[in-house]
């Protein structure tokens, strides 16, 4: 835990970067539904992500200072808006945002304030969540300048140097990485902006600002968004809003599997505030826990409204990860049908035939609209099945994905729980269609045969059941809190129950209700945490490892990239394997590298250029070295990220310089087996 202290400068950073702008944005909007601060982070990533692009049409640099300038002016016009509706609404005022639920009643568990208990569970569910996160994460990652030795990796970790080396962080361009003659290069920018924003206080390390972000996300935003959806579809329950923010901790599959898998970090980071964006569209389809209670009918001005904020905190989740729009018009199947159903009832009834007809016109005009969305997010990347529709169904059921017997029982029953409330309350129902939509296509994505159909399903998710198995909590969450409302409420009335009837005073029954509410709230901790995901904490750990058999780097290896400033020129380049860990040169040492990620278009060539380079002739090295512009080779052997790859064959002639060395190389220095050659054929 030492080790992380020195970081914690950075970690706050990163929370202000987050929090600030989105409030800010959301106090122009006029955005103070209840739990609103929770939200923020969502509207956070709209604004850095605009930013992001913004700044780099303009040629204006990424910055702390330039995003800094933006958010006081956000805080700025924040404060006008503020003044004029002050001065619109008079002095008359209102009720605060968030307590007017929890204040209908003046008396609750142990007789204290309803507001005091509400208030109280929603600091406590945060608290639970982020502690029960940060331990395990601290298991996993381990040490500061630690990184998840995976594919993925490879760009992520260069690409925050990237953002850091360029001053641009645009969604638009940081593609170009990999491929610089694009002039449009798309690939999500937010998680490598903010890791570039905590970079100088995170020891000048993509490593370090990488995981000073991921455990803001992980342990702080994505519990925050799950209190707010549950706290928006459930309502001001104190048991449901502290189960919420354990719930969230108790998922193997969101954000371990992720990390042990890609890591999927932009994934991870739209997943974050997924519930912020369903608790928004919730809210304008009037499925909302407010809606149901009876609020007064909204006016269109108020519709138009929150429209502009499902607008903005989707943009915004969809800004870090494209398929969080997918996953959004999943869950809007069951919703629309819910709210087009309700209001073709109430169109009906009003005997108004223009209406009805309006109403009934709705469905096909939405359908058309979401089948040209569905098409436009797909992709042709092929991943194929492991298993059977039925295993992959008691899989998704399980939360237990891709084959793995980490279990969660007790999220498994509150989540039945869950479902049999829906069932009981129509206006709920939705949400259980809802998870079993994405179960459905988790199915798909890991057992469905190669085709047609399963490019349509889940292409927007690489056709990747890792992707979707992340999904599955975001609905789960406030099912789970439903569960344990339900469970709650079974185990008051049983308490109640064994009350002789003559001593049922309000004063029992609430100290009663209090006490079965502590008590499953007291189990809930170590029913999510015990042993429920103990063998994918042991391997996403193992990623985290160096000298891992199928890692990127070993230690030796991040020793001599170490070095690579006092051994190399700034403008030096150095040819390198990225299926060994070479290229994360660029990311460890800011030095130049033949290839950026494993893909890219440079790879075609790469053959002909170490063949080239390693050819018996030293006049034809040198015409190499000469036309490629390679000073430099790193040579890390056959360690590589998979058994055997076939991508990584062409470059054996340079993971073998040690064994045969060339006469058109010098060694210059070596860490273990680890070893940079010079050029010295010319």
């Amino acid at each position: 835990m030492s080790d992380w202290m020195p970081h914690v400068p950075a970690l706050v950073l990163v929370v202000v970067l987050l929090w600030a702008p989105g409030l800010a944005l959301q106090l122009v909007l006029r955005d103070v539904r209840p739990l609103f601060p929770l939200a923020a982070p969502a509207y956070g990533l709209a604004v850095i992500g605009t930013a992001g692009i913004v700044l780099d049409l303009l040629d204006v640099g990424f910055s702390l200072l330039t995003l800094g300038v933006l958010t006081l002016a956000l805080w700025a016009l924040a404060g006008v808006v503020g003044l004029l509706a002050r001065r619109a609404r008079g002095p008359a005022g209102g009720t605060r945002p968030g307590t007017a639920a929890a204040a209908a009643d003046r008396t609750g568990m142990f007789g204290l304030p309803p507001v005091t208990v509400y208030r109280g569970a929603v600091v406590l569910g945060l608290l639970l969540g982020a502690a029960l996160l940060v331990r395990r994460l601290l298991f996993v990652v381990q040490e500061p300048g630690r990184f998840a030795q995976r594919y993925d990796n490879v760009f992520h970790l260069n690409a925050v140097r990237y953002v850091v080396d360029t001053a641009s962080a645009s969604s638009l361009t940081l593609g170009r990485m990999v491929d610089p003659d694009k002039a449009v290069a798309i690939y999500p920018a937010v998680w490598h902006g903010l890791a570039g924003l905590a970079y100088p206080l995170a020891e000048q390390s993509p490593m370090v600002a990488g995981n000073v972000v991921l455990f803001v996300v992980a342990a702080l935003v994505w519990p925050a968004s799950c209190l707010f959806l549950t706290r928006t579809l459930v309502g001001p329950s104190p048991v449901a809003l502290v189960v919420a923010g354990v719930a969230s901790a108790g998922f193997a599959v969101l954000p371990f599997s992720v990390l042990e898998f890609g890591p999927l970090l932009p994934n991870l980071l739209g997943l974050s505030v997924a519930p912020v964006a369903l608790a928004h569209l919730a809210t304008l389809l009037g499925l909302d826990a407010g809606s149901r209670a009876g609020r007064a009918r909204r006016p269109p001005a108020r519709l138009v409204h929150l429209g502009l904020c499902c607008l903005v905190v989707t943009g915004g989740a969809m800004l870090a990860h494209p398929n969080v729009g997918t996953l959004l018009l999943v869950l809007l199947v069951p919703m629309v049908l819910t709210a087009w159903w309700g209001a073709l009832r109430r169109a009906v009834a009003s005997r108004q035939g223009g209406r009805t007809a309006l109403v009934v016109l709705l469905l096909p005009l939405s359908a058309a609209a979401w089948t040209y969305l569905w098409d436009s997010l797909g992709n042709d990347f092929i991943r194929f099945a492991h298993t059977t529709p039925a295993a992959a169904y008691g899989e998704a059921l399980l939360y237990a994905t891709n084959g793995r017997q980490d279990v969660p029982w007790f999220l498994v029953l509150l989540t039945v729980l869950g479902v049999g409330a829906t069932l009981a309350r129509r206006e709920l129902r939705w949400l259980g269609v809802a998870q079993l939509l994405v179960v459905s296509l988790y199915v798909v994505a890991a057992s469905a045969p190669t085709g047609p159909w399963r490019e349509w399903a889940v292409g927007s998710w690489y056709q990747d059941s890792f992707r979707l198995a992340a999904s599955l909590p975001v609905v789960a969450v406030p099912l789970i809190a439903l569960g344990a409302t339900a469970l709650a409420d079974l185990l008051r009335r049983g308490a109640e129950a064994a009350v002789a009837p003559e001593r049922r005073t309000l004063r029992v029954r609430r100290l009663v209700a209090g006490g079965t509410a502590v008590l499953l709230v007291a189990a809930s901790v170590p029913l999510t945490q015990v042993r429920t995901m103990r063998d994918t904490l042991l391997d996403t750990r193992a990623r985290f490892s160096w000298d891992t058999p199928d890692g990127i780097l070993t230690e030796d290896e991040r020793d001599l990239l170490e070095r690579l400033p006092r051994l190399t020129d700034e403008d030096d380049l150095i040819l390198v394997n990225p299926w060994n860990g070479g290229s994360l040169a660029y990311a460890v040492a800011g030095s130049r590298v033949t290839q950026y990620h494993i893909g890219g278009p440079e790879r075609a060539r790469m053959p002909e250029v170490v063949a080239g380079l390693t050819a018996d002739e030293p006049a034809r090295a040198c015409r190499t070295a000469r036309s490629e512009g390679i000073d430099f080779v790193l040579d890390f052997g056959r360690q590589y990220l998979e058994p055997d790859p076939p991508g990584a064959r062409p470059y054996v002639p340079i993971d073998t310089l040690g064994e045969t060395p060339e006469a058109s190389f010098d060694l210059v220095a070596s860490e273990g087996d680890a070893e940079l050659w010079e050029v010295t054929a010319c």
